[in-house]
């Protein structure tokens, strides 16, 4: 899809842009082999508790890799917004299903995701975000291809009514990889993990209309907390640009 479009916009896939994209793909496709597979074994408590430890990750290397500096009402307002997302996913209480192979496949997924967030700010200085996205998909889409046949499972085994969820998971996180990585040349890695957590509080409130579920009142704390907390962080790194699109 991301490849059609490319070209339809008269842009082209060069084989520097693939070059660039292999790593990031690599790190994408473990992201996923990892994640879904860690909420088969854990509760899907203990894995979105792990991976909304990501800002911290990223902020440590950012400062390393990218000179990213943060004064300290950021590391306030990023510490709230954190306990905002843990208060969120905490709230209804963990569940009593837990699996140390889950957890440990958890942070796998973590650290995937970090490293694919690191390598794709630093792709971004030099290639256009719909090039760059399209190349990591087909370069995640080849490593995962083998895990798939090595674990041994069926794509027989897919019903016809589940491609439909598919493909919707192939179209709208697919959009969001694509402005996600178009932002990354524009803002810094550590600022935009932050904005990264606003994951699980909108899908919180999300699964209030669309699957039927009410959040308790410190999950509503917490989606508030993090909210605000997140639009500071937002507000004080807000600056003009006069970008275009790429």
């Amino acid at each position: 899809m991301l490849v059609v479009i490319t070209y339809l916009s008269g842009r082209r896939l060069t084989w520097a842009t693939v070059r660039a994209s292999w790593l990031g793909g690599v790190f994408l496709a473990g992201d996923m082999a990892l994640f879904y597979s860690a909420v088969k074994l854990a509760s899907v408590v203990d894995v979105t508790v792990i991976g909304a430890f990501q800002p911290i990750l990223v902020i440590l290397a950012a400062r390393r890799l990218f000179g990213e500096r943060l004064g300290r009402w950021d590391v306030f307002w990023i510490a709230l917004a954190m306990f905002g997302v843990l208060a969120t996913v905490l709230g209804p209480g963990a569940s009593s299903r837990h699996q140390a192979l889950g957890d440990l496949l958890a942070v796998g997924s973590l650290l995937c995701w970090s490293a694919y967030w690191l390598v794709t700010k630093h792709a971004r200085e030099l290639h256009g975000a719909l090039e760059y996205t399209a190349g990591v998909t087909i370069m995640a889409a080849l490593t995962v291809t083998p895990i798939v046949f090595i674990s041994g499972q069926s794509l027989g085994q897919v019903k016809l009514g589940d491609w439909t969820w598919i493909v919707l998971l192939a179209v709208v996180p697919g959009g969001g990889h694509l402005i996600m990585n178009w932002s990354h040349r524009y803002v810094d890695a550590s600022i935009s993990s932050i904005l990264g957590c606003l994951n699980p509080l909108v899908a919180a409130v999300a699964a209030i209309p669309i699957l039927g579920q009410s959040l308790t009142f410190s999950q509503v704390v917490g989606v508030l907390v993090g909210l605000g907390a997140i639009a500071a962080v937002a507000a004080r790194h807000r600056q003009p640009t006069a970008s275009p699109l790429e």
